[in-house]
């Protein structure tokens, strides 16, 4: 097993994880408040965390006794006709008809069932009309101010819902500013309402300094406006004065973390942990940024506390086998994710690593055992190619193959997916005769696949069955004409192995004319250039490629034209350098044996 593969792997799957734990077991910032349940408009016909009503799905009945006025008979009628509607699932038939009737009838039972069935459907613009219909009639209602609220956040109007949420607090009823603050957070539409929206929110703040909702959402926006100094003052200030709630603790270490405070935030962090030290959320944090830091032995150490003091979450264990594993605490690692399948948790994900861990340490029977057992999830692609690989390793291809034939006759789904994955893997063995006869019989059954008809062109290359290589590519750039690699192959393979070097040219000029910031391809163009003559230019791509990608082949490309130019000292630094980072680079050393040669004759 390829060791970076492996630890890339691994560390992707370890920082989604710990992402996602910020925000599920072990929240990282205060959660949003939702508005207060007693009158709110949670409690109309619908909570607003539910999604919206579907066509098909019926208004729930009224929650209480609608007293009409005493109305002629089409308008009753049409009550009848929108209720009938709304219980047979018609639900913007009903809404329609409903706010058809609030205007002409102003009647308050009818708005107030009217603006109910459209936060129901979550219809936005219908219920902030409905709500202004409703606090015409009554000014004070708290539902019809909840409601008209809530649907302004929902539309980005912020600074009218917050003169709604003074209204509210100015009437005595409860309010938290952090629904406002929340709705401002990462919202691109939100950024040039900033400054106007801090500023209406400290005047508000004068009348209720005391207001924690207030500040802690005024700190929100603060941080979101880049003013960090405000924002951490405020989040201290709160600390201290409620005794060091953990979410707002967190949200202030967060902040000087973003003033560049590193030490004062780490500092912070770890008194936090000595004075609360059975707070799982402080220690999450503090283990999730040695994670981010690679100190993972200490990191370790902090999840195996949270895993002691809360044995049943099986996240944390997950996540303290995959920091073992990052640690190479590899005996660790397996215990700890032992346990999880005695749990009956994370089966794939379990076997997938448990797998990678062997394959790591040289046992590929237990190792294969382990991938056979991957039936699903985000690693079982990759699973089914180590698998693949290590079979191919132990001489056992054609069971192998087999299975993956079976894979592919029950998941038609992944059929080009694992033919390519079988090709590149016959590829990567050497074993060039077997994968052109896989990739005949492939290509034969699916002549249109580009990824396919890549892979017969680098073993026929491998061959030295040039016509079928060069077929291959032309038959890649017929179906996909603006395929950049397919040009960029064809091109820099005439340019490195005959001397079609015109018609070499314009095909990577085309790959250039498609992808022109990728390094190969800038190789490729240089490369050309300098067998055409044209050093100056071929000297500037060179130089470019190899600032965006140092690799080996480039840097042998580089230094062979610094050294026609008359720069050897720079040429030899070049190659030198890559030798430091690759040895036995037989494209650097050729080159370096060649020019020698072409000097001393």
């Amino acid at each position: 097993m390829n060791a970076k593969k492996y630890s890339s792997y691994l560390l992707s799957g370890l920082f989604l994880l710990l992402s996602g734990c910020a925000t599920d077991p072990v929240p990282e910032a205060p959660a949003p408040q939702q508005l207060p349940v007693q009158g709110t408009v949670q409690d109309t016909e619908q909570d607003s965390t539910e999604p919206p009503a579907q066509e098909s799905q019926s208004l729930p009945p009224p929650r209480e006794e609608i007293v009409y006025g005493s109305f002629p008979e089409d308008i009753l009628a049409r009550v009848i006709i929108a209720e009938l509607a709304g219980q047979r699932g018609f639900n913007q038939t009903a809404l329609e008809e409903y706010v058809k009737l609030a205007r002409d009838t102003e009647d308050l039972g009818i708005i107030r069932r009217a603006s109910r069935i459209a936060t129901f459907l979550r219809d936005t613009e219908a219920s902030l009309e409905l709500s202004q219909l409703w606090l015409a009639q009554e000014p004070e209602s708290e539902e019809a101010l909840r409601t008209q609220a809530f649907q302004l956040i929902t539309a980005n109007r912020l600074s009218e819902a917050l003169d709604l949420f003074a209204r509210m607090h100015a009437l005595g009823y409860e309010v938290d500013y952090r629904l406002i603050s929340n709705r401002s957070e990462n919202n691109i539409e939100i950024q040039a309402q900033l400054d106007e929206l801090i500023a209406d929110f400290e005047t508000i703040q004068v009348q209720y300094p005391q207001d924690v909702s207030l500040r802690l959402a005024l700190a929100q926006l603060y941080r979101e406006n880049g003013q960090l100094q405000q924002a951490y003052e405020l989040l201290n200030q709160l600390t201290q004065e409620l005794n060091n709630p953990i979410d707002i603790l967190i949200a202030e270490i967060g902040v000087l973390e973003e003033m560049g405070e590193i030490r004062q935030a780490r500092r912070r962090l770890q008194d936090s942990i000595d004075n609360y030290p059975d707070n799982s959320q402080l220690r999450f944090a503090y283990g999730r940024k040695l994670v981010e830091e690679g100190n993972y032995r200490e990191a370790m150490e902090q999840f195996e506390i949270i895993v002691e003091q809360n044995p049943l979450d099986f996240d944390m264990l997950y996540s303290l086998a995959l920091i073992a594993i990052e640690a190479n605490q590899l005996t660790a690692a397996k215990n700890y994710l032992e346990r999880l399948l005695v749990n009956g948790q994370r089966s794939d994900d379990v076997h997938y690593y448990l797998a990678l861990i062997n394959d790591e340490q040289s046992n590929p029977g237990q190792a294969i055992e382990h991938y056979l057992q991957v039936n699903g999830g985000n690693n079982y692609l990759v699973a089914l190619r180590n698998y693949a690989e290590l079979m191919i390793e132990q001489g056992r291809y054609p069971e192998a193959s087999e299975r993956l034939r079976g894979i592919r006759f029950r998941r038609p789904e992944l059929n080009s997916t694992l033919l390519v994955i079988e090709g590149s893997l016959l590829l990567d063995s050497q074993d060039y005769d077997e994968a052109m006869s896989f990739l005949n019989r492939a290509i034969g059954n699916y002549p249109a696949d580009t990824q396919l008809l890549q892979l017969r062109s680098l073993v026929a290359q491998e061959n030295n069955d040039i016509p079928r290589m060069e077929a291959d590519l032309r038959e890649i750039m017929r179906l996909e004409p603006n395929n950049p690699t397919a040009f960029n192959s064809l091109g820099y393979y005439l340019a490195d192995r005959t001397d079609r070097y015109e018609e070499a040219y314009e095909l990577i000029l085309r790959a250039a004319e498609l992808s022109p910031n990728d390094p190969a391809i800038i190789d490729s163009l240089g490369w050309i250039q300098y067998k055409l003559g044209m050093y100056e230019e071929a000297r500037i791509n060179l130089e470019r490629a190899f600032e965006l990608y140092p690799d080996h082949e480039v840097a042998a490309h580089l230094g062979e034209v610094l050294w026609v130019l008359g720069n050897r000292d720079a040429a030899r630094e070049i190659w030198q350098d890559a030798l430091e980072v690759q040895p036995d680079s037989e494209f650097i050393l050729n080159t370096m044996e060649r020019l020698r040669n072409d000097s001393s004759s």
